[in-house]
């Protein structure tokens, strides 16, 4: 994050859909229950896309690069990777990894392949495949790790910002009671 400029909800969505164009990763940053998540369901849901939610802080290093088996019949070890992630070659789902700077600096060293090669192993992510990951600030208080500088290099970094007028205008699409609305504007 090499630029204070914080956006808005719908400026971050716009800022992700043009990263997707570009096919560069993105992470989203901002504060608990700003609404990264939703905005990346949003999108998946506007452009008929299947968002595939990873929770990286409850992975550990092996469910990025899958178990290891034995092939009998190659007679080698081989990586099963893991169900997750898109096997499809024409896919065009989003990859979202959701709470990547609270993984454990492990997990977070096993998805630098991913991120950065597309693929870990020997599983390729698909071309029509974008990744976005979301997480927290260090100052808001949450579990977070200090991202490594080889992975947040590899990302077009997206800072939130708390706005009343983009909530407004969540709230009133989502069916959230006018009341509440009103109450969170009066106040």
């Amino acid at each position: 994050m090499s630029e204070n400029r914080t956006i808005t909800a719908q400026e971050a969505k716009a800022g992700l859909i043009k990263c997707f164009e570009a096919k560069r990763p993105v992470f989203l940053w901002g504060p608990p229950g700003i609404g990264k998540s939703d905005i990346v369901q949003q999108i998946g849901s506007d452009t008929e896309r299947e968002v595939i939610d990873v929770r990286l802080a409850l992975w550990e290093p092996t469910d990025i690069k899958g178990i290891p088996y034995f092939d009998s019949n190659a007679g080698t070890m081989t990586w099963a990777p893991p169900a997750e992630l898109p096997t499809d070659p024409k896919s065009t789902a989003i990859l979202f990894l959701d709470e990547l700077n609270s993984a454990p600096p492990a997990v977070q060293a096993a998805a630098y392949q991913l991120i950065l090669n597309r693929k870990v192993g020997t599983y390729v992510l698909p071309k029509g495949v974008d990744i976005v990951a979301a997480g927290n600030r260090d100052g808001d208080k949450g579990v977070t790790y200090r991202m490594p500088a080889p992975l947040a290099n590899r990302f077009v970094h997206l800072e939130m910002k708390v706005d009343f007028d983009d909530w407004q205008d969540w709230a009133t699409l989502n069916g959230v009671h006018p009341e509440v609305v009103g109450y969170v504007g009066y106040a």
